[in-house]
């Protein structure tokens, strides 16, 4: 038995353990994303064009996280409003800036091991830049909805003589918690995925003007500073959303 499946089968034997029930629709569900993930790669190798594939796999995976494993309720309803805005200003404002900064492609310090591979591939490096920045984007993204979403509906719900102001100020509380400690998340998952990478320019010798010079880098750091873009942004779209939606009562009923 190889380490990957003993780890996978501890994970879901914890997550059976913990979250009973529910533990099949979130096993059935991450399984489920990562065939979207496969599907993606794949519709990308037969030549589809690169962004309309990927954003729609984007929201694939988004409707399988949030009304699959999560359920049709409010909270994953108002979740799904917010990435839905989140896409389109995404498209508005990010796609300009990833054609302008230009670090798609490979990087001088990986042409060595790449000289013997044929580099001819169908897809423009510019466009599969986009779609690695997207995708990394959606776990972030839809964590930071769901869980600012479900917040105010428990605010809204216990507390249903709260007036619309004071509905947004609770929320806006529990967005402040959740983005300090977002930030720190975020801040050092690019710290360990770029450890090899900073060790790599340290036995190279790099001055410091070289390194943030450097294609691979910038392309790490540019990565890691729109993905905490995204997530800042979406916490208090997602908290205004929610609470407009909770407040009118729209969709459904509160009722559980």
């Amino acid at each position: 038995m190889s380490v990957l499946i003993f780890l996978t089968l501890i994970l879901m034997g914890l997550v059976l353990l913990i979250f009973k029930k529910s533990s099949i629709y979130m096993i059935t569900g991450t399984f489920a994303n990562f065939c979207l993930f496969i599907l993606l790669l794949y519709l990308l190798s037969q030549g589809f064009p690169v962004y309309p594939a990927t954003l729609l796999i984007f929201l694939a995976v988004t409707i399988v996280t949030l009304f699959y494993i999560n359920d049709v309720n409010q909270k994953t309803k108002a979740a799904f409003l917010c990435i839905l805005f989140f896409l389109v200003v995404f498209t508005a404002v990010t796609l300009p800036l990833i054609h302008v900064v230009k670090v798609q492609g490979f990087a001088l310090e990986e042409l060595d091991e790449l000289q013997m591979m044929d580099l001819s591939v169908s897809v423009p490096f510019s466009a599969l830049n986009l779609s690695i920045i997207l995708m990394s984007f959606s776990g972030a993204v839809i964590d930071s909805s769901i869980a600012v979403s479900s917040s105010t509906y428990e605010i809204y719900r216990r507390s249903e003589k709260l007036t619309f102001k004071e509905l947004v100020q609770s929320s806006m509380t529990v967005v402040h918690e959740i983005l300090s400690s977002t930030i720190n998340t975020l801040l050092f998952a690019f710290m360990g995925s770029s450890l090899a990478l900073i060790i790599w320019f340290q036995d190279l010798n790099y001055s410091f003007l070289e390194i943030i010079n450097s294609k691979a880098f910038v392309g790490e750091l540019l990565t890691s500073l729109l993905t905490g873009m995204a997530a800042v942004i979406i916490l208090p779209v997602a908290s205004l959303v929610s609470s407009c939606i909770f407040f009118n009562k729209t969709f459904c009923s509160l009722e559980d």
